[in-house]
């Protein structure tokens, strides 16, 4: 009987489309991915690793950083505050490493007692807001509570203004859900944010709009202000006098779960619900109603259950443009979302997961194009390969030629090195026939195209015919494996070419791994494991050399 022909099965477009965990395993094309975890898509849509997350502050023992804020100067230069505890800090980066340096208040300062702030830019100014206590300022030199400011008035009838959320634009800020009165906005009057009542200053009350809902975020759009509530969102349309201003549409049933979890993307305005992510898009209006579409339905019930789980106001979003993508910190379950736009105007994003070493618990993306963000007790930074934490090494390395020797950093008196903590990205594909429901398959080899990775180890597992137990594995090392290259040597003699000596082999790039698996089966899924160790990898391409097996 002749021997049967080794034919290749092509698995392009691999995780193109990102996580589905929504769908039935075996009904997804291999586009999608039953898991995605510290993955990333590069320009050219090729899967590979997260940054890490590199601390870059000496650590505070005041607390944990759940707020960053960026303050525009009026010369237009940029300061970093974060809420740490009861303390406002603010981020030097004159020293080395960084530090975070605590902020003083004069008047009658209030006792704080959270760090959960929303930083605010108007006027030349820096405010903080966060439910249950009063509204901080500061001015570029001295920080206040609201009622220390000399023009401060407060709302007529309220004993305690203490706003959740507030937004500077229109030439005032609009501030809502005090405790007294969780679904009256207040505003101030023209330029002058403290002044609450008199002059333009105003309220408005929507108990008679959206009934018993709260007030959670505001966010502008165009010249309409957008009115978030637990429930219902509400736009008003010529918000530039808040006075006239005219109700122009209630979306009701769609509410946002947890205040920091409104982003700007382009033209779009995007927020998190209780069934996950919502694009407003500025379209004309059907019925009255404006259109709301849910961009995260591949993953909707997963994501639902965590948010129901969740306390909602530890959830912070943030937009990461230079790379296109929404990350959502979901620290009570030790993960992140991410909700990919790179490509395109796609009309869904796509989506992986992330976990970390060093949990962020709030994001701030800067003018400047750096992700930071606030840990249990220090900022962080998106960057390198590594997830990095500093260490005070000073009982060790007690002085600057032994700090230095080691590799640390000597600021005067104390000695700090790095650890650098090793990650791994990982996805895993649906259950596949290959397009054959009929016969089984002899896998016999993967071809996977790598490049980067240097020093880390990569694994392929095999499941056969919905067998969760029936994994074969195979590890190999990215670069340094001895496996065979098809165009020119490995860097070792052990590395053979196809086709003889590497006369245009680059030492770095895209290289393919020829990784024996030897599994028969009828349906296959697989799922591929990559170490980082301070090195980017991406996944080019991969192939199955597989033979023809009996009608099973």
């Amino acid at each position: 009987m002749p021997a049967k022909n080794t034919t290749s099965i092509s698995l392009a477009g691999l995780g193109a489309k990102g996580l589905n965990t929504q769908a039935q395993s075996s009904t997804l094309s291999l586009e999608f991915l039953t898991e995605a975890n510290n993955v990333v898509y590069d320009l050219e849509g090729r899967m590979g690793p997260r940054k890490g997350v590199k601390q870059i502050t000496k650590p505070v023992t005041t607390g944990a950083i759940k707020s960053i804020g960026e303050f525009v100067k009026s010369d237009r230069t940029r300061e970093y505050y974060a809420g740490t505890g009861a303390k406002i800090v603010k981020l030097n980066t004159a020293t080395a490493p960084d530090t975070l340096v605590e902020q003083s208040f004069s008047g009658s300062p209030q006792t704080i007692s959270d760090s959960n702030w929303q930083w605010v830019n108007f006027n030349n100014e820096f405010w903080g807001v966060q439910s249950g206590h009063k509204v901080i300022n500061y001015d570029g030199t001295n920080w206040y509570d609201i009622d220390d400011l000399g023009a401060y008035a407060a709302p007529a009838g309220v004993t305690t203004f203490d706003p959740n959320c507030a937004l500077g634009e229109f030439g005032r800020i609009f501030y809502g859900g005090i405790t007294e009165a969780k679904g009256t906005i207040y505003y101030s009057d023209n330029l002058i944010g403290e002044k609450l009542n008199g002059g333009a200053a105003g309220s408005l009350d929507l108990k008679t709009v959206w009934g018993n809902d709260e007030i959670i975020h505001l966010a502008s759009l165009e010249n309409k202000l957008v009115i978030f509530g637990k429930q219902n969102i509400v736009i008003y349309s010529g918000a530039i006098n808040p006075a006239t201003m005219v109700l122009e549409e209630i979306i009701r049933d769609v509410g946002l779960a947890g205040r920091d979890n409104v982003v700007y993307v382009g033209a779009d305005l995007f927020f998190l619900s209780y069934e996950g992510l919502v694009s407003i898009r500025r379209v004309t209006q059907t019925d009255g109603r404006a259109p709301v579409e849910g961009l995260s339905t591949t993953v909707r019930n997963d994501l639902t259950r965590l948010l129901t789980q969740a306390t909602v106001e530890n959830i912070k979003s943030v937009y990461y443009q230079k790379e296109g993508f929404i990350l959502t910190l979901m620290p009570d379950d030790d993960k992140a979302y991410v909700f990919d736009f790179s490509v395109g105007k796609m009309e869904f994003p796509r989506i992986t997961t992330w976990t970390f070493n060093l949990e962020p618990l709030s994001a701030l993306y800067t003018f400047d194009g750096k992700l930071y963000f606030g840990t249990a007790d220090s900022l962080a930074e998106y960057d390198g390969y590594y997830d990095v934490t500093l260490t005070d090494s000073t009982s060790s390395f007690g002085t600057e030629g032994a700090c230095t020797t080691a590799g640390g950093t000597w600021d005067g008196s104390k000695c700090w090195t790095t650890t650098n903590a090793d990650y791994s990205w990982l996805f895993q594909t649906p259950w596949s026939d290959f397009g054959d429901q009929v016969f089984a398959k002899i896998i016999k080899t993967g071809l996977i195209t790598v490049t980067g990775g240097q020093g880390a180890a990569a694994t392929i597992q095999l499941f056969k015919d919905y067998e969760e137990g029936s994994q074969y594995s195979k590890t190999f090392n990215l670069t340094s494996d001895a496996v065979n290259y098809l165009y020119g040597a490995g860097p070792s003699s052990s590395q053979a070419s196809l086709y003889g000596k590497a006369k245009y082999a680059a030492a770095a790039g895209p290289r393919e791994y020829k990784v024996p698996l030897a599994r028969t089966g009828k349906t296959f899924r697989i799922k591929m494991t990559f170490e980082v160790k301070g090195n980017y990898s991406s996944l080019i391409t991969s192939n199955l050399l597989a033979k023809k097996g009996k009608v099973r």
